[in-house]
């Protein structure tokens, strides 16, 4: 294909975008926010503590566990799959590089 036939269509693409209406975009933030002070920056840690997110119990080092469990199982399953050699040939360099 020719290049001019590529940018045609891209240059009236674009002069269509610029004879558009876009909105106001001045008038989306109150008076008041623009007054206020900045927020204050705290770590994220600080956050997750106050919202009860950063706390772990007994039961995650389980479900992980499990999950870890559940992950192996599958990829032993997953070894057992024959693969056409054309396959294991495109696959062999990143399973080298993931450790496989």
């Amino acid at each position: 294909m020719r290049p001019v036939f590529l940018i045609l269509p891209l240059c009236l693409c674009l002069g269509l975008a610029a004879c558009s209406d876009w909105p106001e975009l001045d008038h989306a933030v109150s008076p008041e926010t623009r007054r206020s002070d900045y927020p204050e920056l705290v770590p994220i840690g600080d956050v997750l503590a106050r919202r009860g997110l950063a706390r772990s119990d007994e039961t995650d080092g389980e479900i992980l566990s499990a999950r870890a469990a559940n992950l192996r199982a599958r990829a032993a399953l997953l070894r057992g799959v024959s693969v056409d050699d054309d396959t294991r040939l495109r696959l062999t360099p990143e399973l080298e590089r993931l450790g496989g």
